[in-house]
């Protein structure tokens, strides 16, 4: 599948692809389905983010629940499917399945992902102690906790690592949320995640002023 040219659609948009997608998952039994990527982050930021796509994760999705999802999104005005793949990657700690779903909102091209691995190809499971259920733009849905979310964040392996968009995505993070974070437990849940080398390779080339400084001095050490 050919993208066409990267557009970041504004969070209305992506706020309708969630609405009409997770309950419709959820309810043919994906029960361990999460938001992740820049919609997880955005549900710690006052103003949601742009995006280019929308990320899920689950184990349990399979090609059964694409095809249903890929007949069912097209009912909501303003979403228009175009097509659907599925592709395999394999990681170092096991091959990745990304089930893609290309749209149309509104006329402009976005893109469902629903992921079946996390963090080089780990099973979603090992996020499972550090998920919680929130209440978020008219919908009930799973995402990272804070902590998670931030280590997630730092967690992005070469050659994406942090881009400069995720370092000021990670910036505003911190700014906001600096004193519900726990940036102990945050080291503990990438040392559990076993990418603590990964983290700090990112955190190398980030500016060393404010709050990232005081994150890169936190988890470098």
């Amino acid at each position: 599948m050919k993208r066409p040219l990267e557009l970041r659609a504004a969070p209305r948009s992506w706020r309708l692809v969630l609405k009409t997608a997770y309950p419709f998952l959820a309810e043919r039994g994906v029960g361990d389905l999460l938001v992740f990527g820049s919609q997880a982050l955005s549900v710690y930021l006052k103003s949601p983010l742009r995006s280019k796509d929308l990320d899920l994760v689950s184990s349990q999705i399979g090609p059964e629940h694409q095809e249903a999802l890929s007949k069912h999104l097209p009912q909501t005005q303003g979403l228009e499917v175009r097509s659907s793949t599925i592709q395999s990657r394999p990681l170092q700690r096991g091959t990745l399945k990304t089930y893609t779903i290309e749209l149309r909102v509104d006329g402009k091209p976005f893109f469902l992902e629903i992921f079946d691995k996390v963090l080089d190809g780990q099973d979603p499971s090992v996020l499972t102690p550090h998920v919680e259920k929130t209440h978020r733009w008219n919908l009930d849905f799973w995402v990272p906790s804070l902590n998670a979310t931030l280590a997630l964040r730092l967690a992005f392996r070469q050659p994406e690592g942090i881009s400069p968009l995720n370092s000021r995505r990670l910036e505003d993070l911190l700014q906001e949320n600096w004193r519900r974070i726990d940036l102990s437990e945050v080291r503990r849940i990438i040392q559990e995640w076993e990418m603590s080398e990964v983290v700090k390779s990112n955190l190398g080339p980030l500016r060393k002023t404010g709050k990232l400084r005081i994150l890169r001095e936190e988890l470098m050490s």
